[in-house]
């Protein structure tokens, strides 16, 4: 349950967005794929944790009320990333990727990270 109003609480927190335009070189592409949807983060919490073992390690906010979360078992081996979006009352979470590999390789950070200056102005969306 800590998990959840951390994770609700991060939903509803205010972030900057700003607009942002691709460099000439990229491209925009719509894909077409199905991803699986539930009412809430609980939900999806639960769903992951019987059928995968995972559990979420890593949260970020993409907007205002747009968030990502990725989930991972202890071993390592299988991982989802997913997308909770805030509407109003409602709460929709979404599985946009799962995949599993080899014990150890599907999730790692980066331990020193070294961040670059930005050299593009409003890059993505």
């Amino acid at each position: 349950m800590k998990a959840l109003a951390l994770a609700l609480a991060l939903i509803a927190a205010p972030v900057a967005a700003e607009d942002r335009t691709a460099p000439d070189d990229v491209t925009a592409r719509l894909v077409r794929m199905q991803i699986y949807c539930v009412p809430s983060f609980e939900r999806m919490a639960t769903l992951l944790a019987e059928r995968f073992s995972e559990v979420p390690i890593a949260m970020g906010q993409l907007t205002e009320t747009d968030s990502f979360l990725i989930f991972v078992n202890e071993e390592r081996s299988s991982s989802t990333i997913v997308i909770a979006k805030q509407r109003k009352e409602e709460v929709e979470v979404c599985m946009v990727w799962s995949g599993r590999t080899e014990p150890g390789l599907t999730f790692a950070l980066n331990p020193s990270p070294q961040f670059p200056e930005p050299k593009i102005e409003g890059f993505g969306t």
